[in-house]
Formats: structure tokens, C-alpha cells, sequence
């Protein structure tokens, strides 16, 4: 399975072909945070007249994975083992990045949010913008 990050959505929607092209060739099926679905869907709120059921079906082949305690708990071991190596993750990209390793093996991103020692120990991250 493949865990895809907002920044990697938005780019898709946004037809990024690199972004496209790399996703496509990648093994299905796509996973992503429901915090990410918000994070896409953030993008065109502000006019009290969107649509947010059929902005979400633009990514509707990304099936979303519910934050829980569960999730919550590999977080903070997550966050833990990063603090000791003298890194921080922000807590919204830590919860991301909790989900992404917990139910898939490849997390795909466009930014470098994710690159940690503890993180990368855990899944294989890609970041699209270095390839």
C-alpha cells in the first residue's frame, strides 16, 4: 500500500506530471490521513459555497485512514524517538506520519516535512520534489 501526504494530492489535482507519473507507477491501493483529506480540502474553502463532498471526489480513489488512539500513542513514540535525535515534528505532520507508518510501507510526500531519522527507520519516505 502507498500512503500519500496532502502536498502530494494537492500536486496531482493540480497536475503536477512529475507528481502524476511518480504516484502512477507506484503500487496501490492509495492511502492517506483523514487530517490530509482537510488539508486538501482547506484549499478552496473561504467563499461559503463549496462543495467539500465533491471537492473530495476529485481524490476519491485515496481512501482516507481515521486518526485514533491508537494513532495517537504511535505518535507520541514517534515524536519521542524524534526528540531524542534532536529533531521536532510538527504535531499536524506527526499524526500524518503515524497513520502513514502504521498502515502502509511507502509514504509519499512533496516537501521535506518528513525527513527524519525516526520516521525513515520505520517506512520508506519519497519526497517528489527531490526526484
Amino acid at each position: 500500500m502507498t500512503f500519500l501526504d496532502s502536498s502530494v494530492i494537492i500536486d496531482m489535482l493540480e497536475g503536477v506530471e512529475s507528481t502524476v507519473e511518480y504516484v502512477g507507477s507506484q503500487s496501490g491501493p492509495y492511502l492517506t490521513s483523514s487530517i490530509c483529506v482537510y488539508e486538501v480540502l482547506e484549499g478552496p474553502l473561504g467563499g461559503d459555497q463549496t462543495d467539500v463532498e465533491a471537492e473530495r471526489r476529485r481524490f476519491g480513489g485515496v481512501r482516507s485512514v481515521g486518526f485514533d488512539e491508537r494513532l495517537a500513542l504511535e505518535a507520541a513514540r514517534l515524536q519521542d524517538e524524534c526528540i531524542a535525535d534532536g529533531q521536532r515534528m510538527a504535531v499536524r505532520d506527526l499524526m500524518i506520519a503515524a497513520t502513514a507508518s502504521t498502515t502502509s510501507n511507502h509514504l509519499i510526500v512533496a516537501d521535506s516535512d518528513f525527513q527524519t531519522d525516526a520516521l525513515g527507520s520505520r517506512i520508506r519516505v519519497t519526497n517528489v520534489a527531490k526526484l
